[in-house]
This record gives C-alpha cells, structure tokens and sequence, in this order.
C-alpha cells in the first residue's frame, strides 16, 4: 500500500509544479479570476493524481489475480 501512496504524492508534487509554472506563464495578470483557476486546478490535480494511483492498484491487482 505503501507504493500506491508515494505514487499518489510523486504525481500531486510533479503535477502542482507543472501546473504553477505553466500557469505563471499563460496567466500574468492580476485577475480575480486567476485564483479561482489555480483553485480549481489545484482540486482537479489532486483529484487526478488520485484516479492515477487507483488504477496503478487495479492494474497490479489484476496483474496477481491471473
């Protein structure tokens, strides 16, 4: 279980990265609406970054089942 955790953290660490550098690129104004963006952003990141380690899991599962 231990794998599936890190795998969670490495892609939220490397996707909030990406997603601030490339946001600090397209967006460089000082729009209200920027901090909705990174907001939502930021959910859908981790929400993502969820999925991806879930279906490393099932994958793997599935990979000892057969």
């Amino acid at each position: 279980m231990a794998k599936y955790i890190s795998i969670f953290f490495l892609t939220v660490m490397v996707s909030v990265i990406l997603f601030f550098i490339l946001g600090s690129v397209f967006i460089g104004g000082g729009d209200p609406a920027e901090d909705a963006v990174y907001t939502f952003g930021t959910i859908i990141v981790i929400l993502l970054s969820f999925l991806i380690s879930q279906i490393y899991y099932l994958i793997n599962f599935i990979k000892n089942k057969l």
